[in-house]
């Protein structure tokens, strides 16, 4: 198999159970402070199926993916029904409990990295091949690499793509999770005026917006890149 074909392939795994962990996730805190309604939808589920949108996990990663190794997708929206809350800001919670998530997995593919570096022969000498070909550097030898390779590369891409996505659902725009913080903070007429916007927001996006998603993830993968490195 192609090996661009191969990291795609790879990539697209692990930004489907990513969406699937941020979904699943926000359902899950809902059913806890009160709202079971997505929790009765199925949607506490690890099964990319629960959570398909055709345009967030097929079409918009088919188009970039073979492009660029920042791959940005998202799953159907989590039913939420506010009333069912006991407080007022539990709403707000909910949907800062998937950016979290998106971090929390990334601490947890860290974390296994680290232990498998310490304790399976070769994975140390094999981390920056991980890095490089996670980045579609494909000019790296692969030669001699552990059997164990291709789970090395699966955990970075967790890191890479759930740093990525953390980024991406922090933006402010009403149809993020970073846009619904944001209304939970704005006054009713400002929150009317910011969901009328929504139309000219995704446009400046699309011209600015990974920009602003950068802004986030460099910092935050350069420390896990220095944590994982000096460890």
């Amino acid at each position: 198999m192609n090996q661009d074909v191969a990291l795609a392939i790879f990539e697209f795994v692990v930004l489907l159970l990513a969406i699937s962990i941020h979904d699943s996730a926000q359902a899950w805190l809902a059913a806890k402070l009160g709202d079971p309604t997505a929790k009765m939808l199925g949607r506490i589920s690890l099964n990319p199926m629960k959570h398909y949108d055709l345009l967030g996990t097929i079409i918009w990663p088919a188009i970039f993916i073979f492009r660029s190794p920042l791959i940005l997708g998202w799953g159907k929206p989590v039913p939420i029904t506010s009333r069912n809350f006991r407080r007022a800001k539990d709403e707000m919670l909910v949907y800062l409990f998937g950016p979290v998530a998106h971090l929390i997995a990334a601490g947890v593919c860290l974390l296994v990295l680290i232990a498998l570096k310490h304790t399976v022969p070769g994975v140390a000498a094999s981390l920056e091949i991980a890095e490089a070909l996670a980045f579609r550097n494909t000019m790296v030898s692969t030669l001699d690499l552990p059997p164990v390779f291709p789970i090395l590369l699966l955990l970075y891409y967790g890191i890479l793509v759930n740093l990525l996505l953390f980024a991406f659902n922090l933006v402010p725009l009403p149809s993020l999770d970073g846009g619904q913080v944001l209304r939970y903070y704005l006054p009713y007429n400002a929150q009317r005026t910011y969901d009328g916007m929504s139309f000219y927001l995704m446009i400046a996006f699309f011209f600015i917006g990974f920009r602003i998603i950068l802004v986030v993830l460099v910092p935050l993968l350069t420390v896990f890149d220095g944590v994982l490195n000096a460890m």
